[in-house]
């Protein structure tokens, strides 16, 4: 695969990032390109190295080596086809996956010896930026176009949610020659991949075209529906053979201490969405506005919705010193951002209060170091570092501390549907989750079999309502398996591809 010296004779290259002086002033992405010859010779140091690790790493079994020689030997059409093959949407991946490929790639795992190296996977094939080329090289070249299906089965599934499970799920169950209704309770398709996403990482122009492909292959998209409230599940199951659910995990972990009530205390999903609306020209009731500008900020949670905060608060011209604390024992993830502000980053540290200015707004938050011991029972639990207490000012707190699970409330519980608590392999109903959330703060997701479907007939699910909060690359997966088990379920056969691989990784 691709040149046997390869990655003797070149060093890993990525483009350059936009300047930061420059890029912060608008929320188009920060990503550059590279040229065609500069991939093929990115391509050329993937290795011939017997057992490929980065299929193991990649939940969408991605054929990267295979890719990777066509590009290096300037096949694109070919690169392109392997790559759709297992990827409905490699654009997306390309520019959002943390690329745990690269992670698995020989010339990280095995052939990097220093932690830190291996950590920032210095070496690694650019799997991620390879990927992004080609498709991108695709939509430019005229070669990505519609495939509408060939034939029509006379079933009708609908989808519920736009996300890129959903997408793909609904991509999938088109070309197969099903008709396929897709429900997005939001005015414009997409899901996270629109609304949860800034665009200074993904432009919406790039969902957009997809979207337009899945319309011209015979998808059709119901905008503004909420599926329970504005057409009724009654409705739902009568008019469709099949539904899915891809409503995603909506249910945010909460931050159980005194003053959380307090106002400038805003979940990060209350607050991205409003940024991206506003960036894609809806105007915002100035009431409902959260505005940083000239502000003192705290963000708590060091993933990924984290630092999406951080960029969006420093493009709205937030004050320089903004706070991010993490309480697991990792540093917040190094971003592009991260770079463009220089946060104070911390992480073993626990939120013991949120302080009042004696107005119901936020003034402070109080903090305290912990340390990881493991006990007896084997499990990891913090103790506080007493005497470490803390106390910075902040006029706001914007919290990305996770998600619990998919929204309880009106479809899922009008459907029937059994949930299932992280770990227990066991159906609760609606109200049994409630209780639990009382008090407590598990994770959970809707309960199904090994075939995507619900304790209901011929409902199925997929993405972060089956799984839990993830990534968008198991989200995919989700969307093309259960697709696949869909159309089984209706024709008794299916030839949907399947990639057991990426179930072994669950």
């Amino acid at each position: 695969m691709g040149k046997d010296t390869g990655f003797l004779e070149f060093k890993k290259q990525l483009p350059p990032l936009r300047p930061i002086k420059e890029r912060v002033k608008d929320f188009r992405e920060y990503d550059t390109f590279s040229s065609d010859s500069e991939i093929m010779q990115q391509a050329s140091r993937c290795m011939d190295c017997g057992v490929p690790f980065c299929h193991m790493g990649c939940p969408l079994g991605n054929m990267i080596p295979d890719w990777n020689d066509l590009v290096y030997r300037g096949n694109w059409q070919e690169a392109l086809d392997s790559l759709h093959s297992t990827n409905n949407f490699p654009e997306f991946t390309g520019r959002i996956c943390p690329a745990p490929c690269e992670e698995t790639c020989v010339l990280n795992e095995h052939y990097t010896l220093e932690l830190e190296a291996k950590n920032n996977k210095v070496n690694s094939v650019t799997i991620e930026e390879i990927e992004k080329h080609i498709v991108e090289k695709g939509w430019n070249d005229g070669l990505i176009k519609p495939m509408p299906p060939k034939k029509l089965t006379n079933k009708m599934v609908a989808v519920v949610g736009s996300g890129p499970a959903g997408l793909a799920a609904a991509q999938q169950l088109r070309r197969s020659g099903h008709s396929v209704t897709l429900f997005e309770k939001e005015d414009r398709v997409g899901g996270l991949l629109v609304y949860g996403i800034p665009d200074f990482k993904l432009e919406k122009s790039i969902v957009s075209r997809r979207v337009e492909q899945l319309k011209l292959e015979g998808v059709e998209f119901r905008t503004g529906i909420n599926v329970g409230v504005d057409l009724s599940v009654d409705q739902l199951k009568k008019s469709f053979d099949a539904i899915l659910l891809t409503t995603g995990a909506q249910h945010p972990r909460k931050l159980q201490v005194e003053g959380a009530d307090l106002g400038g205390i805003y979940y990060a999903m209350d607050y991205l969405p409003q940024r991206n609306r506003e960036v894609a020209g809806d105007l915002i009731p100035e009431r409902e506005k959260i505005d940083p500008l000239n502000k003192t900020a705290v963000i708590l949670g060091g993933g990924f919705t984290a630092a999406d905060c951080l960029g969006n608060l420093n493009r709205q011209g937030v004050n320089d010193i903004v706070h991010q604390f993490e309480l697991i024992d990792m540093i917040p993830r190094p971003t592009p951002v991260h770079k463009e502000v220089n946060p104070d980053c911390r992480s073993n540290i626990l939120t013991e209060k949120v302080i009042d200015n004696g107005k119901g707004q936020v003034a402070a938050l109080q903090g305290i170091n912990v340390r990881w011991v493991i006990d007896d029972n084997g499990c990891k639990n913090f103790e506080k570092e007493h005497g470490s207490e803390f106390i910075v000012e902040t006029d706001m707190v914007f919290l990305a501390l996770g998600y619990l699970g998919p929204k309880i409330e009106g479809l899922l519980e009008e459907l029937g549907v059994k949930f299932n608590i992280s770990g227990k392999n066991k159906p609760f109903t609606a109200s049994q989750i409630r209780n639990f959330l009382v008090n407590k703060q598990p994770t959970f997701e809707v309960f199904s079999d090994e075939n995507f479907m619900t304790t209901e007939e011929g409902v199925f699910v997929a993405g972060d309502a089956n799984r839990g909060a993830s990534i968008v690359v198991w989200a995919i997966w989700e969307g093309r398996e259960a697709a696949r088990c869909i159309d089984k379920y209706l024709m008794g056969t299916t030839n949907l591809p399947s990639i057991p691989q990426a179930e072994d990784l669950i």
